[in-house]
């Protein structure tokens, strides 16, 4: 029977104990941006599970299908890996990701932290010991003038306490634990999102770079060209000495220039090895992006941009949790004036025996194993603690304007950068417009004034200029260009929808 008894405890406590475990509240891994799952009582309206992303590289949609390739680190660097396999490299590797992903298991496991004080709280406990003792008799009754008795007894208890009535103050501090926890999420999804928009960054830079260094080097062959044109020319009486040494300067430039740009190179592929959580000595082939379709203005206009941010940017949708869960404090907070009413109860058991020395007789030790019980319920109400409960109630009201401000803050900073977003995608599409017909025209000037130089016709120093113009408008297409799909990138995460390819949250529901 005990040992049944004990069994029944101990599931009791076990099932108590799994019921209330919420790390099923935080996302699955950190490497993959949140989808809450049904059974979290976190619930989004339906049909609004994640957050949208442009059908182009860099979308969520991609990396998913390119997840099995880039599993491990094992090879990455056999092959070149695109864009999308650099995201969802970043997303394994980065330790930002990581770091979110634990606060927001942390919030999680708060909300079960909270919950807990609405469970039956059981506490078993035992004590037992040895004792001797020893009393002062007449001699009349015993010839040694003293009596000693040894007893041995244990103490087994078991104890229940039940919270019955607070008057909602513990409810209210749930309900505050689940908007942190939900805060937490957003807050994870928005560093995804950041982690993406960084590596997509860090690409194109790497890319605009290469685009660079591959101009130097056309420039110095250029230079090259210009230099042998010259000396023979100088030759053949036509060209001076003066001509020879500028375009051995050219040359020489045209080189230093090609050092400089391997550098800026070198530095934009640590940086997005950096970006990608990987060393820096990792050996990286990047794949060459094609950029001859370029990145398109949204259709929608500005205004409604912004709408669609507002409600789908996580960053904002972090706020409005934090915003709840202070109202949730301030209602806790306010319910704390009321009393509080609780049962508590306990099962005990005196199980020992005493044996007495010193007396007349000698009388055999006597033994004890009786249960105990008791049941009480309590009120409890604060009457005065020197104005603690008014001012908790005052730092929850000012919580709560902070957190309204902070949201009406990243609200209006949303609205700038969706609007900023709009137009430097604009500026940087027309700026590839320009830079092509920039490019194409220096060609032609460049083809135009090196046959020109090398008949006789043009001067060097046109055919110097041609080459220093070349140069320039090939390096201002490629900046142009990896600005165009940064600049795309920004706007579709200034509009939230740069993470995961179902649609949008509209708006949050509240906790019931």
């Amino acid at each position: 029977m005990k040992t049944a008894v004990r069994f029944g405890c101990t599931a009791l406590c076990l099932v108590l104990a799994a019921c209330n475990d919420t790390r099923d509240l935080a996302p699955d891994s950190p490497d993959s941006s949140w989808r809450p799952l049904s059974s979290t009582g976190l619930r989004i309206p339906p049909g609004s599970k994640g957050f949208t992303a442009p059908r182009e590289a860099g979308s969520v949609a991609e990396v998913e299908a390119a997840r099995a390739e880039t599993a491990s680190l094992d090879g990455i660097g056999e092959k070149p890996l695109s864009l999308v396999e650099m995201i969802d490299v970043a997303e394994r590797h980065n330790p930002q990701t990581r770091i979110a992903w634990e606060a927001a298991r942390q919030a999680a496991i708060g909300v079960g932290m909270s919950r807990a004080a609405l469970l039956p709280q059981l506490t078993l406990s035992a004590m037992g010991g040895f004792q001797r003792l020893a009393f002062p008799l007449p001699n009349y009754l015993s010839s040694r003038g003293y009596l000693t008795s040894n007893g041995a007894a244990v103490f087994p208890k078991l104890e229940l306490d039940y919270l019955l009535l607070d008057f909602g103050r513990t409810r209210a501090l749930v309900q505050e634990s689940q908007q942190k926890a939900l805060a937490a999420n957003f807050g994870f999804t928005a560093t995804h999102q950041a982690l993406i928009l960084d590596v997509i960054r860090a690409y194109y830079a790497h890319q605009a770079a290469g685009a660079i260094l591959r101009a130097s080097h056309s420039a110095a062959d250029n230079a090259a060209l210009l230099l042998r044109a010259a000396r023979a020319r100088r030759n053949n009486g036509e060209a001076t000495v003066v001509d020879v040494a500028l375009a051995e300067r050219n040359l020489a430039q045209a080189n230093y220039d090609c050092d400089k740009a391997e550098d800026a190179e070198h530095a934009t592929k640590h940086a997005l090895l950096a970006t990608m959580g990987l060393p820096a000595t990792t050996r990286l082939t990047v794949q060459t992006v094609d950029d001859r379709r370029l990145p398109e203005m949204p259709p929608q206009k500005v205004n409604d941009l912004i709408d669609a941010a507002l409600r789908a940017r996580p960053d904002i949708l972090a706020d409005v949790a934090k915003l709840r869960a202070a109202d949730a404090a301030l209602k806790g907070a306010r319910a704390s004036l009321a009393p509080s009413i609780s049962m508590a109860s306990n099962v005990s058991a005196y199980l020992g025996e005493l044996k007495t020395y010193g007396t007349a007789q000698s009388a055999p030790a006597s033994a004890i194993a009786q249960p105990q019980a008791q049941a009480f319920v309590q009120m409890t109400w604060p009457i005065f603690q020197g104005g603690l409960r008014a001012n908790a109630i005052h730092m929850a009201e000012s919580r709560k304007a902070q957190a309204a401000a902070a949201l009406e803050k990243d609200q209006i900073a949303v609205e700038r950068e969706v609007a900023d977003g709009q137009d430097e995608l604009e500026t940087a599409l027309a700026q590839v417009h320009s830079a092509q017909i920039l490019q194409k025209a220096a060609q032609t000037a460049f083809d135009s004034a090196s046959q020109s130089y090398a008949r006789g016709v043009a001067t060097f120093t046109d055919a110097s200029s041609a080459i220093s113009a070349l140069y320039g408008a090939q390096a201002a297409l490629a900046v142009s260009k990896a600005q165009a799909f940064t600049k795309a990138a920004s706007l579709a995460h200034a509009t939230g929808r740069l993470v995961s390819p179902v649609s949008s949250f509209d708006h949050m529901n509240d906790e019931e």
